[in-house]
């Protein structure tokens, strides 16, 4: 029993990555209606940015509020100089220009760092807790800890907030925001800036677990969507749930399920996701959709 449990709560330590990458995603397809393919590359650049400034002494800390601003910087920018000119374009060309961005960030960070993998210490500490039995690292903890309380100051700016609350307008239905004098093109802007500010929480936090790398989030990034897509969208609880869902499955079913180890170990949580978007396509927590005759 002790083993289950030691298995389940590492299965949740790897579900935050996941999970924390989700929220980002679900955050700007909340505030922006774009799902970002680059995503996890943007959240690889914040973390190259944090170790270059940690290497030549800032704090940790610091360096991830210094890392943040600029990270809000980038992915408004991002929006303006890629996202902008193909505004209103179908789905398919959104995700055809963030699958491109993906591409080309991660070249422009081998060029710019190198592909030497590099490494960024934990703030947390190496020591580890028991819990009931099993052991958590500090590391999994103080990133977990640092996810819940993204994910608890994104829903209070979205739910709270008149400029949350605008953004959502602008992503859901951009004629009637205009309607109500909202400048939908800062709202956009802001709503990748917002995305790619909760994705450096991410790439930061879990460069220490993940090793610095300009492919460091990709397997990651794929999880991440399967976990947005299980927990729906336009839910940010469902997005951080879907990924410790993913998180736990994955790793119960390489220790349990004969021959399911290494590459294999990915079927997991896409069968997992078929199952459930058969029974609920919205996902787990998300909305669906209803179109007026």
């Amino acid at each position: 029993m002790t083993e289950l449990w030691q298995q389940v709560l590492s299965g949740l330590g790897t579900g935050f990555i996941y999970a924390s990458l989700a929220l980002a995603i679900s955050v700007v397809y909340q505030g922006t209606g774009v799902l970002n393919f680059a995503q996890g590359v943007m959240a690889t650049v914040s973390a190259y940015l944090a170790w270059s400034l940690v290497t030549r002494g800032v704090g940790f800390w610091v360096a991830l509020a210094i890392v943040l601003v600029i990270s809000f910087g980038f992915g408004a920018l991002t929006e303006r100089v890629f996202i902008r000119p193909v505004e209103g374009a179908k789905p398919l060309v959104l995700i055809t220009v963030t699958a491109a961005l993906l591409v080309g960030f991660q070249a422009v960070v081998a060029i710019i760092w190198s592909d030497d993998p590099q490494r960024l210490e934990t703030p947390f500490g190496g020591g580890s807790v028991s819990v009931l039995g099993a052991s958590l690292t500090s590391q999994q903890i103080g990133a977990a800890s640092v996810v819940l309380v993204t994910l608890l100051l994104a829903g209070a700016f979205f739910r709270y907030t008149d400029l949350g609350l605008r953004m959502r307008a602008a992503a859901q239905n951009p004629a009637s925001a205009r309607l109500l004098a909202i400048d939908v093109g800062r709202m956009l802007a802001l709503g990748w800036g917002l995305a790619a500010t909760v994705g450096a929480v991410a790439g930061v936090i879990y460069a220490p677990t993940l090793g610095l790398s300009p492919g460091m989030m990709d397997s990651s990034l794929l999880l991440a969507l399967a976990a947005a897509t299980l927990g729906g969208f336009d839910s940010r609880v469902g997005a951080v749930i879907g990924g410790l869902v993913l998180g736990v499955a994955s790793n119960l079913a390489s220790r349990y399920v004969p021959g399911i180890q290494g590459d294999l170990q990915l079927l997991v949580p896409f069968l997992v996701i078929f199952v459930v978007l058969l029974l609920r396509p919205q996902g787990l927590f998300g909305k669906a959709s209803s179109v007026r005759a």
